[in-house]
Parts: C-alpha cells; sequence; structure tokens
C-alpha cells in the first residue's frame, strides 16, 4: 500500500506544473494573474461542490467549525498565495525551475514541520541524510537555472 500511494504522490506532483502552464497561460491571455487564479478557485470549488454532491458526501459543516482549531481555515489563503504565485512565477522563470524552488521550499519547511510534529504530523527528526537530500535538490536546482 505504502509504494501505491508513493506512486500516487508522485502522479499527483506531475499534476502540478500542467496545472501551473495552464493557469499562467490563462493569466497571460486574461493580463491578470488574480483573475487567473480566482478562476482556478472558481472551477476547482464548483467541481468539489459536484462531487460533494454526487458522492452524497455528510455535511456537519457547522458542528465541525466549532472543533477545528483557527489554523485550519488558512488553507484556502496559502492556496491562493500558491496559486496566484505560481501563476506569476511560470512566465517569468519558467516550469522546472519555479517547480525546483517551490518543492525546494517545500522540503526545507516540511523538515521543520517533521521535526517538531507541527499541526500533528508525526515527529521524523532532522538528520543528516535528510539534509543531504535538500541539498541535492538545491545542487538540482542549480543545474536547472544554468541550462
Amino acid at each position: 500500500m505504502r509504494y501505491f500511494l508513493m506512486l500516487l504522490a508522485l502522479a499527483v506532483g506531475c499534476l502540478l506544473p500542467v496545472q501551473a502552464s495552464i493557469n499562467a497561460k490563462l493569466g497571460v491571455f486574461l493580463k491578470a494573474p488574480l483573475m487567473a487564479a480566482l478562476v482556478n478557485f472558481m472551477v476547482g470549488g464548483f467541481v468539489l461542490l459536484l462531487i460533494i454532491l454526487g458522492t452524497r458526501t455528510p455535511n456537519n459543516l457547522l458542528l465541525a467549525a466549532k472543533e477545528a482549531p483557527i489554523y485550519a481555515w488558512i488553507g484556502g489563503m496559502m492556496g491562493s498565495i500558491f496559486v496566484g504565485s505560481v501563476i506569476f512565477l511560470i512566465p517569468r522563470l519558467g516550469a522546472a525551475l519555479s517547480f525546483g524552488l517551490i518543492v525546494a521550499g517545500q522540503l526545507v519547511f516540511s523538515l521543520v514541520l517533521d521535526h517538531f510534529g507541527m499541526f500533528g504530523v508525526p515527529v521524523q527528526p532532522i538528520n543528516w541524510g535528510r539534509i543531504l537530500g535538500v541539498l541535492l535538490i538545491f545542487a538540482g536546482i542549480l543545474v536547472v537555472q544554468k541550462f
């Protein structure tokens, strides 16, 4: 099962540069990266609504809202910053360099999240092997940027 989940994560990762490139094209077409981000979230929200209705997902939103910690509500804001930034960056840096830097940022902060068990993630201490993995990502970014 673990290998299946790893392959799923890899496949989902492949979607991000495709989505970002399509959104960037929309941003150029609209001459407004933030409007392209808004369209992205509107379409995504509509698709999620259809899936929720189609699968008859129970909706206990009001009860769950009382239980959720405050920080649980900022994910949408972070998503909008991410999508808006990618739409801005791709036409200027290209997909490979943009996502290389994004992945590096994700890995660096993921090490911090893992090490301290922030937001309920399982604790996995930082070690030299994990640090080396991140440094290799940065080495890859330098190669991508040079060529």
